[in-house]
């Protein structure tokens, strides 16, 4: 029985130090998961960031296209209005353009 007694030992050694080994890997798994959760999460964040961007500089180039044909609408004498209906623009980029026209012209006055 001494012998049983000591492969028993042995394995519940065996069995506890496999244990170990296992639950020291689960935690650098762990801490490995969440550091590819942030980096998923900030490449998330960062695609978002460039849509948004190409979003904005799809409008500006949009904007810049349109500006001397609005310019040129509103020194005829034309209201926003008109120019938007013309040109089937909202009126917010008919301003937003004009608001660019002015700020253009303010830095070539510098």
């Amino acid at each position: 029985m001494q012998t049983a007694d000591m492969v028993v030992l042995a394995l519940l050694v065996l069995l506890v130090v496999v244990l170990f080994v296992l639950a020291g890997k689960n935690s650098k798994l762990a801490k490995e998961n969440r550091v590819l959760k942030e980096i998923l999460e900030v490449k998330d964040a960062t695609i978002a960031n460039l849509e948004a961007q190409r979003v904005s500089v799809k409008d500006v180039i949009d904007n810049f296209a349109s500006t001397d044909d609005v310019m040129a609408r509103i020194h005829e004498g034309k209201s926003r209005e008109e120019v938007s209906k013309e040109l089937g623009i909202p009126l917010s980029k008919i301003e937003l353009i004009i608001k660019f026209d002015k700020i253009k012209k303010e830095q070539l006055a510098k």
